[in-house]
Formats: structure tokens, C-alpha cells, sequence
């Protein structure tokens, strides 16, 4: 049985499965040709050692007032990175700040997967009304900005990092389901699918055994993008003085900390080292989802 080609399964003979592990090996070894890629996954790898290392110890309790003198330049004895204007260890604070960066992150990406990949699923298979329906909550959701959306639920729902998630996943979701929905679209016309159906497969075995499988590439990548997204509006949420309570370190509320001394006059230190982490950790995050792109996108061969 001959497998019409799509842009994210090619058949050339032989088993599904085959072809499938096929697939997987070959973006796997273009993958490690990436070096941009491979540098990401290093510092996201050493970046979640340090989240691990941070949850049982720190140079300095991260919200003592008065560990160090207050504005300690950088390179000052025992703290390398300085102390922030109530005398707290910066480098301290930043390795407690990288767990609310990728808890953030990584929370919400899980809920935008799960629940966009099955309504997305669920809709481009069924098709008819409930397609009808899902089109239009996009077109409405697509006319309000989804960081309008995330501060609304943010402010309903009150402070704390669990509402930040919940209100970042709630405004994100959609994305992820449009693309499922427009894979689940495109698989379900394809002959094993057909073939599926007519040997009596159950909706479930032929949503979550044959078309999520072939699916999985591009909502791995999409997942990859949803990370830094959603540590980025946790950021600026932190910023504006929306993040998690007061005296808890996150990158954003760091950020924001340093604005003020930085417009004092007194050096941009403060700012500039929850800003640095926050920029490689989005950077590496999206070098990581560009190099996951190129390898597992048949288009993108050469």
C-alpha cells in the first residue's frame, strides 16, 4: 500500500513503523550537526542543573537584606556578580530566579500541549459543527491580543506563580490547537487511515495510534516556541510588578529592581545580569526549536 508523501511523513517502501523510526533517526542526526542547536541544549542542560542545584543551595540565602553592602559592585569578595540596593547576593537570587523562569515555561507548555493537542485532535477529525464552532472562538480570540487576555485573567485570578501559569497557558493554547487541528485534517485523508477505519479501529486508537504519531514533529517544535513565549510574558509580567509576591526572585521582577538605581545614576549592574539570563535562556530556547525545525521538517532538506 503506497502512502501518499506529506510534509511531515514520507513513505518509501516498506512499514509504517519503519519508515517512521526512519524519520526520527535521520532528524536526530541532523540535529547533532546543528551547532547552534547543540550550544542550546548545553546551556538549557547546565541551566536546569543550576534550577536543581538552587532548590537545596545558594551562596546566600537569596532574600537575606543586608548579606553584602548595598549597590556591592561586581567582583566584590564573596560576591561575584555584586549585591542589589537592600544588601542581597545577585548571584543567589539569580539561581532561585531561573526556577520561576522555567517553571513558568515548562508548566505551561505542558498544559498547551495537552490541552491543544486534543481539542486540535478531537476537531480536525470530527470536522462539521464542532470545527464550525472552534473556527469562530479563533477568529474572536485572534481579534483580542493574547497578553490583553493574559493580564485579565492574571488580575481575576489574583497574584501568585499558579495564576501566572494558568493565565499565560489560557492565553496560548489556541496556537498549538490550530496546528493540531490542521495536521489531524490533512492525516485523516490519508489510506491508513481509511485502512484503520474500515478494520473497525475505535476513534481513540485512530486519534492517539496513528494520527498523533505522525503529528508529533511539528507540535514538538511548536512546544519549543511556547517556552521562551510564555518565560518572556512571566518577565514582563514581573516587570510591570504583576509577578510572584515579593521577597520570591524571579529574572523579571530582578529587572525591574535594577530600573530604578540604574535611573539614580548608580551602575546598571543590577539590571543588566537578569537581563543577560533572560536573554540567553529565550535565545537558547529558540535556537534549540529552530535546529528541532530543520531537522524534522522534510521540507527544510536539502
Amino acid at each position: 500500500m503506497a502512502i501518499p508523501a506529506g510534509p511531515w511523513l514520507e513513505y518509501e517502501g516498506g512499514t509504517l513503523a519503519r519508515q517512521q523510526v526512519g524519520l526520527w533517526r535521520d532528524g536526530l542526526r541532523r540535529l547533532r550537526r546543528n551547532r547552534l542547536a547543540l550550544a542550546a541544549v548545553v546551556y538549557l542542560g547546565l541551566l536546569a542543573c543550576v534550577c536543581v542545584v538552587s532548590l537545596f543551595w545558594t551562596p546566600y540565602n537569596p532574600n537575606l537584606v543586608g548579606a553584602c553592602p548595598t549597590y556591592a559592585l561586581p567582583g566584590t569578595p564573596g560576591h561575584p556578580l555584586g549585591c542589589d540596593d537592600l544588601g542581597r547576593d545577585l548571584i543567589s537570587r539569580l539561581m532561585v530566579g531561573s526556577q520561576v523562569s522555567l517553571a513558568v515555561g515548562l508548566i505551561t507548555a505542558a498544559i498547551v500541549v495537552v490541552l491543544g493537542v486534543s481539542v486540535g485532535l478531537l476537531i480536525g477529525y470530527v470536522r462539521g459543527v464542532v470545527d464550525a464552532a472552534f473556527a469562530l472562538v479563533i477568529n474572536v480570540f485572534y481579534g483580542v491580543p493574547p497578553l490583553m487576555i493574559a493580564i485579565v485573567l492574571y488580575v481575576l485570578l489574583g497574584p501568585g506563580l499558579i495564576n501566572i501559569i494558568i493565565a499565560i497557558a489560557a492565553s496560548s493554547w489556541m496556537d498549538m490547537a490550530r496546528l493540531v487541528r490542521g495536521q489531524t485534517m490533512s492525516i485523516r485523508e490519508r489510506e491508513f487511515i481509511e485502512a484503520a477505519r474500515a478494520g473497525g479501529a475505535r476513534t481513540g486508537k485512530i486519534l492517539f495510534g496513528h494520527i498523533f504519531p505522525n503529528a508529533l514533529g511539528p507540535i514538538i517544535v511548536q512546544t519549543t516556541y511556547v517556552v521562551p513565549a510564555a518565560i518572556l510574558t512571566s518577565a514582563f509580567f514581573s516587570f510591570l510588578g504583576f509577578g510572584v509576591p515579593a521577597p520570591q526572585a524571579d529574572w523579571g521582577g530582578m529587572a525591574s529592581e535594577g530600573f530604578s538605581p540604574l535611573l539614580a545614576g548608580f551602575d546598571p549592574y543590577i539590571l543588566l545580569w537578569p537581563a543577560i539570563a533572560l536573554s540567553v535562556t529565550l535565545l537558547a530556547f529558540n535556537f534549540f526549536g529552530d535546529g528541532l525545525r530543520d531537522a524534522f521538517d522534510p521540507r527544510q532538506r536539502r
